[in-house]
């Protein structure tokens, strides 16, 4: 789609995604808005946060 297009598709600059995205242990919406890719990258990261704290309080 052409920048013109796009502006009257959806009424302003549409911005391009990060490429990175922060996985914290907590989660985010926005881990939910990318389907079980996110899920997948929010319990692996809530795994390694879970055996880090174990290896801490030893």
């Amino acid at each position: 789609m052409e920048k013109d297009q796009e502006k009257q598709a959806f009424g302003k600059d549409t911005k391009p995604l990060p490429k990175n995205f922060e996985v914290t242990a907590l989660g985010s919406l926005g881990l939910l808005a990318l389907g079980h890719v996110g899920i997948i990258a929010w319990k692996k990261k809530r795994s390694e946060e879970e055996l880090n704290n174990k290896t801490n309080n030893e």
